[in-house]
């Protein structure tokens, strides 16, 4: 199945912030999209809006993604909608032909690529495809507030996406954080934690227009050279206190 440009997804989230950046990759990637807050509500939205892609958040909750599943798949009408179910248990009759599966630890950016891969073909993004990034590597070589920087100076726009225990990423318009995703926090809490952790793990970044990302709804205010200022200064504390405890116990 190949569709142009312009064909509408449906982003499925309790989480209101969540589901808006979602659809907002959607959309800097070319296509329309809309959300709904839940199950039913996104019955309603598909029967009105007939979307060729449904994403779905393993966090539903008035419906479980295993029973909006099962209804799109048994409705004629949605029986060859796209659904994408990222890092959920995934339902029984899940993997069919119009479904995408996802391997465990990607993230949210790699797997709407992973489905518009299927609507789009070659005009599709390829945030997946680690040969696709601009920039890639270890973090125990380069430090993520060393890749902050660099992206800063260079006002660069696209995604940072970091595989480690636990899969992240940011949005970046400019050389600016303006959203961030690392499991159920959020988007502050996401940058905060991704920025003390001092995770191992990898990186890639994907280089994007920074046109499509000004309608993106920004997660993240506070100013990344603010940001990254406080990173250091905990990460001199962090430094320091074991001094301190030497000194204390000599």
């Amino acid at each position: 199945m190949t569709l142009g440009d312009g064909a509408a997804c449906l982003v499925v989230s309790p989480h209101l912030s969540r589901a808006l950046s979602h659809a907002a990759l959607i959309e800097a990637a070319g296509w329309s999209a809309t959300t709904a807050a839940g199950g039913l509500h996104a019955l309603t939205q598909i029967e009105r809006e007939q979307p060729v892609l449904v994403t779905i958040d393993p966090a539903l909750e008035d419906l479980s993604p295993a029973d909006l599943h099962e209804i799109l798949r048994d409705d004629p009408a949605t029986a060859q909608t796209i659904v994408l179910i990222p890092g959920a248990q995934r339902p029984a009759r899940y993997g069919g032909p119009f479904d995408v599966p996802v391997p465990a630890g990607r993230t949210a950016p790699e797997a709407l690529a992973r489905a518009l891969q299927v609507l789009g073909g070659a005009t599709a993004p390829r945030w997946h495809d680690p040969e696709a990034a601009a920039l890639s590597g270890e973090l125990s070589t380069l430090p993520l507030t060393d890749i902050l920087l660099c992206a800063q100076d260079l006002q660069l726009s696209g995604l940072l996406l970091i595989d480690a225990a636990q899969p992240a990423h940011l949005v970046l318009r400019r050389g600016e954080i303006i959203d961030a995703e690392c499991g159920d926090r959020t988007a502050p809490q996401s940058v905060t934690h991704l920025l003390s952790a001092r995770a191992p793990g990898s990186f890639r970044f994907h280089l994007m227009s920074p046109d499509p990302l000004d309608a993106y709804p920004r997660g993240v205010t506070v100013p990344t050279a603010r940001l990254l200022m406080e990173a250091a200064v905990h990460e001199d504390h962090a430094h320091a206190a074991p001094h301190q405890s030497a000194l204390e116990a000599s």
